[in-house]
């Protein structure tokens, strides 16, 4: 008998309207091209802080070769 007094509440609750997202509209124009540079801005200080310095990779690159010519002349020998 108290499933039948839960069914009515239920459906009740059913019909009841649904939470809804607001448009795409709804945010102005000033605060999505102020959105969009925040993005952008993060993007390059991430690039920034992720790159090899260019020092860096012509040492690493020199060390390499001349490493490699030693492992040869002493193959040679």
């Amino acid at each position: 008998m108290n499933k039948l007094s839960i069914l009515p509440v239920f459906f009740l609750s059913m019909c009841a309207p649904a939470p809804v997202t607001p448009p795409a509209e709804a945010i102005p124009q000033e605060q999505m091209e102020m959105i969009w540079e925040a993005l952008e801005y993060m993007k390059e200080y991430d690039m920034l802080q992720n790159r090899t310095e260019p020092d860096d990779a012509i040492t690493s690159a020199l060390d390499d070769f001349w490493g490699e010519i030693d492992t040869l002349d002493e193959e040679q020998e």
